[in-house]
C-alpha cells in the first residue's frame, strides 16, 4: 500500500494520450475483457478478504451479515453511480489539473487507510 501511495506521488499524468483512437470490440470481447478485468484483478481478492474481513474479524455472525450486506450495497451502489456518472465525468478527465486533483485525493485516502491499518495491528500487540 505504502508503494501504491509513493508510486501515485511520482505518476506522470501527463504522458496519458487521451487522444488514441478507438476500435469497436464485440459483444463477447467486452464480455471476456469486463471478466477477465474483475476476476483475474488481485486488489478483488485483497480487498474483499483482507480489508473487510480484517475489519469485521471482531463482530458477531449477525453483525458481521449485516456488515456484509452493507459493503455489498455500498459497492454496488459505487460502481452503478461510477458507471454512469462515467461518460459525464470523461468530459474533464482531459484536464491535467483534474488528474492532479484525483492523484492527490487517492494518495490521501490511501495514506488515511494506511495508517488506520497500522493503528489496528499496533493495537492488537
Amino acid at each position: 500500500m505504502i508503494y501504491f501511495i509513493f508510486s501515485k506521488i511520482k505518476t506522470e499524468i501527463y504522458k496519458v494520450d487521451f487522444n488514441s483512437k478507438k476500435k469497436k470490440l464485440s459483444l463477447t470481447n467486452t464480455i471476456l475483457k469486463t471478466l477477465s478485468f474483475t476476476y483475474l484483478n488481485p486488489h478483488v481478492y485483497s480487498d474483499t478478504v483482507f480489508f473487510l474481513g480484517n475489519f469485521s474479524k471482531n463482530f458477531s455472525l449477525g453483525e458481521k451479515l449485516f456488515f456484509g450486506l452493507g459493503a455489498s450495497i455500498s459497492s454496488f451502489l459505487f460502481f452503478f453511480i461510477l458507471g454512469y456518472l462515467s461518460k459525464y465525468l470523461s468530459n474533464y478527465l482531459k484536464d491535467k489539473k483534474v488528474w492532479k486533483f484525483i492523484n492527490i485525493i487517492i494518495v490521501l485516502f490511501m495514506s488515511f487507510l494506511c495508517i488506520y491499518v497500522l493503528m489496528n495491528i499496533i493495537n492488537l500487540y
